[in-house]
């Protein structure tokens, strides 16, 4: 990504970003990629370092550690290692033996987890193992750096013969220390080291009375280091072993030299990919700390940069500085939308009302997404990816350079111009100020009009009112704002698209202390036309407010109903499977009838057949038998009565069986008028859409006697012979008269055979509706009683089942 200004890192946040990963890392070498890591600008480069990161996080996320313990930094010894004839030590030596052991582990760890780890794996299985070299390696020498005594048969022989000759010396020495101390000879009770050589410490007066070589004597004199002549060949015995142990150990080593000059660019790439995978796992560690999610790239569509959607995205710089001051204080996330044709974004609002993070976080999320990081925002994010970002912090202005602050930023808009382009990212802040305001304003809107018509991505921070108008005229240009607090006088650092904001200069003001008279004068001088469009956008903004805060609400209720509609739904299905475990029940036992009377059948006619029943047995068959069929005919009529209606094509009309669209309820057409119908359920008649009916085949109908009773004394008493109503209306009447009628009613249903009825009492008080229900209550020809669904009149009705 090319920025413009080259200090643009800094000024985003991106350098601080960078040095905190640096924190997460093992090796050398890992600070030095991040140290110069930049933004990447294609799609492909940013698709591919996202990846990883994914991956790692993924890793960690499952509690698997990349096996990444040793990491040491080895281009000083490959150095040393390229000419012929060097001989590397011991140390460096293991540090090339490290690096291959870490990254065949590291490769083996990818290759068993290639499905979920694809990127990584392409990048790490690239480079290939050095097993040979890392077998010869550790063949001589130890974890810790040590050449191993069966390093070499020599070096074997040699280790033996010198620990043979320092039991020797030990010996020997053991013995003369031990005259010595009885003689009082000694300033030391221990033997110790001069020279490379085992001595004795002896006082300075004693000193011929011993015979030896003197190596040194103590700072006071009075204490001589002295060899004894008991020893001296075995001490030159030792030095030889020792330099022949040097000569082998030079030699073994100058092998693996060799051997290490030869693998000298696999080594270094060895390292190499270490080391990315180092700086990949501090990038994905940080990441993983700001609760980061990996945005969608926008496609490309044509030459157009891709639509942005930052979803409740917060300045990771900030979050890291508010972390290292441990205040506790939380970012204020932003969200912000731009379509692929809105390419200009003119923010307005107060002074530290946010505007400027708002455009730093926009830029700081570009440079970390295009540079592998996870940043802090939602799922469903989406981010294009920019191949230049020019920022105009408006702070460039240097004394060194002769450079004003409107200077500054004339020299970063023909740097600008020099770059910008479709793919571009322009983020200027405080666009305008550093010159006569009119000048300023004009320059900027002809800036903002050459940017556009380039289709670069443009957000610009102002508090000029020209620039709002220029936003709300031009077609690919939009206004947003920062929200301010118009009770407390304070922002709330939340960002709004579509309105432009005031700069709320006098109520600042006034919070501040500022006089009245000041800001009275201040007023008079903005002029009518300035104070009403402020007061205007105050308002906007004020009803924007109450209408975000209105649909937040109506958010919580709408979550509330679908909660509730989740639960009915639930026991609506609840419902359905008892129910169909009901009717699986019902035909096994109509099947066990069948089987029985079938049985009893058989045994019957036998019986006949063989001549065993007399005339009063077969008569008894015979009853007996009509009972079994009487059984067998209301088992079978009570599964019809159960079972699901069959779905028939064609419309229904009236007359037809019809299924309502609750899928349980099923009944009669009765009435049909244009898209309204009304249903006879159960004798009830129930008003729907005509679109909720569905034709089924009609039910068998049940042979039942028609029963008629002749109701007398009733008002309407005109000796006919009636038959009951489905429904009793008692609205209006007395205690006493309404259950007087509701006894007369309910005898005459039942014997009209009717199953069920409503009774509508009404709402009111619920005094008559309590009344009733005590009374169907002590009825025991009456199953059960209910209050109505809501579209057969809800509270205001009750149905009563016999």
């Amino acid at each position: 990504m090319i920025l413009v200004p080259a200090n643009t890192t800094e000024k985003s946040g991106f350098e601080h970003v960078r040095e905190v990963t640096l924190r997460y890392t093992r090796s050398d070498r890992a600070r030095e990629l991040l140290s110069d890591l930049l933004p990447a600008s294609d799609r492909d480069t940013v698709s591919n370092r996202l990846g990883k990161t994914r991956e790692l996080m993924q890793l960690a996320g499952a509690g698997e550690s990349v096996p990444v313990s040793e990491m040491p930094d080895v281009r000083k010894a490959l150095s040393r290692a390229r000419p012929q004839g060097s001989v590397l030590d011991t140390a460096s030596v293991l540090q090339v033996g490290l690096i291959v052991q870490t990254f065949r582990r590291v490769r083996q760890f990818f290759a068993q987890r290639e499905e979920r780890c694809p990127v990584w794996f392409a990048a790490i299985s690239s480079t290939g193992v050095l097993k040979h070299l890392e077998d010869e390696i550790f063949t001589v020498l130890t974890d810790s750096g040590l050449v191993k005594d069966n390093a070499s048969i020599e070096l074997q022989q040699i280790r033996r013969s010198l620990n043979a000759r320092r039991n020797d010396l030990r010996s020997t020495l053991n013995k003369v220390l031990r005259q010595a101390a009885k003689d009082g000879y000694l300033s030391e009770q221990e033997p110790t080291i001069r020279g490379g050589r085992m001595v004795l410490a002896i006082k300075s007066e004693h000193k011929r009375k011993i015979a030896g070589f003197v190596h040194d004597t103590s700072s006071t004199g009075q204490t001589v280091y002295l060899e004894p002549v008991d020893v001296l060949h075995i001490n030159n015995d030792i030095r030889q072993l020792e330099n022949d142990e040097q000569r082998e150990i030079e030699r073994i080593l100058r092998i693996l030299t060799t051997q290490i000059r030869d693998e000298i660019p696999a080594v270094a790439e060895n390292a190499a990919r270490l080391a990315e995978l180092d700086a990949g796992m501090a990038i994905a560690r940080l990441s993983a700390d700001l609760d980061g999610v990996i945005p969608t790239l926008t496609e490309v569509t044509g030459s157009l940069a891709g639509p942005i959607h930052l979803i409740e995205a917060r300045n990771p710089h900030l979050m890291l500085k508010v972390r290292e001051a441990g205040t506790g204080e939380a970012v204020v996330p932003l969200n912000l939308q731009l379509d692929r044709d809105e390419n200009c974004l003119v923010i307005t609002g107060p002074n530290a009302g946010g505007k400027s993070v708002a455009l730093k976080t926009l830029g700081l999320h570009a440079m970390m997404v295009q540079s592998g990081y996870a940043v802090p925002l939602r799922e469903g994010s989406v981010m294009p990816v920019f191949q230049s970002l020019c920022v105009d912090m408006g702070d460039e202005q240097s004394i060194d350079n002769d450079l004003s602050t409107f200077s500054s930023r004339l020299a970063w808009m023909k740097s600008t111009l020099e770059r910008a382009a479709d793919t571009s990212l322009v983020l200027i802040d405080e666009a305008g100020t550093g010159t006569d305001p009119e000048e300023g304003v004009a320059l900027y809107q002809s800036l903002l009009e050459e940017l556009i018509s380039r289709r670069c991505r443009i957000i610009v921070t102002t508090h000029h009112g020209n620039l709002k108008v220029f936003a709300h005229n031009h077609p690919n240009a939009v206004n947003g704002s920062m929200e301010f607090d118009q009770h407390s006088l304070s922002p709330t650092y939340r960002f709004r698209k579509g309105l432009p904001g005031s700069s709320y200069a006098f109520e600042i003001a006034q919070r501040m202390g500022v006089s009245d008279s000041i800001l009275k004068r201040s007023r008079e001088l903005l002029g009518d036309t300035r104070n009403r469009l402020e007061h205007l956008i105050a308002d906007l903004e004020r009803m924007g407010q109450q209408a975000a805060a209105s649909r937040i609400e109506a958010d919580k209720e709408l979550r509330e109903a679908r909660k509730l509609t989740a639960e009915y739904q639930q026991k609506n299905e609840t419902l359905t499977r008892q129910r169909d475990q009901i009717r699986e029940k019902a035909l096994l036992e109509a099947k066990s009838i069948m089987q029985s009377a079938n049985a009893r059948v058989e045994d019957a006619v036998q019986r006949i057949v063989e001549g065993k029943a007399a005339k009063k047995d077969i008569k008894q068959i015979r009853k007996e038998l009509e009972a079994e069929k009487s059984a067998v005919d209301d088992a079978l009529e009570d599964l019809r009565e159960h079972r699901e209606p069959k779905v028939l094509r064609e419309p229904p009309k009236i007359g037809d069986s019809v299924k309502l669209s609750d899928g349980h309820s099923t009944g009669e057409l009765a009435e049909l008028d244009g898209k309204k119908a009304v249903v006879m359920v159960n004798g009830l008649r129930v008003k729907t859409h005509f679109k909720n009916l569905v034709k089924v085949q009609a039910p068998a109908r049940k042979k039942t006697p028609q029963v008629t009773v002749t109701v007398i004394g009733s008002a309407d008493d005109d000796g006919l012979v009636r038959k009951a109503s489905p429904s009793l209306d008692i609205r209006g009447k007395r205690g006493e008269e309404a259950i007087a009628e509701l006894t007369l009613y309910l005898d005459k249903a039942m014997s009209s055979g009717l199953g069920q009825v409503e009774i509508i009492h009404g709402k009111g008080d619920g005094i008559l509706r309590k009344l009733v229900h005590n009374y169907l209550g002590g009825r025991k020809e009456v199953r059960e009683f209910a209050l109505a669904p809501w579209e057969q009149g809800g509270p205001g009705c009750t149905l009563v089942y016999f």
